[in-house]
């Protein structure tokens, strides 16, 4: 899955998040529309939702490493969109393992 992400969105998503004009949900947005573009690689035997989650983190990584001192804007929008998206995903995760 790593792989299917394209250096040029890295690089896309990299200055949108350097544009300080943008507020938090604009972020949030340029981060789904991110995920947008990679969906068509998620993997066919996967849950959507994890692989949006998996792809997700991919791509904060893959930001934070390509500009390092976006990494404390990247994580909060990371975050932000995880709960707003994938809440109860990563909820029932969570249950499920402390059964």
């Amino acid at each position: 899955m790593d792989r299917s992400i394209h250096p040029s969105l890295v690089n896309n998503l990299a200055a949108q998040f350097m544009n300080r004009s943008l507020l938090e949900e604009d972020r949030r947005n340029c981060l789904a529309t991110a995920l947008k573009e990679v969906a068509q690689t998620f993997p066919r035997d996967m849950e959507n939702e994890k692989a949006m989650l998996i792809m997700t983190m991919l791509l904060a990584r893959k930001v934070a490493d390509h500009t390092p001192s976006l990494l404390r804007d990247v994580f909060h929008s990371t975050v932000n969109f995880i709960n707003e998206n994938l809440f109860a995903y990563v909820r029932n995760l969570v249950r499920n393992e402390m059964d």
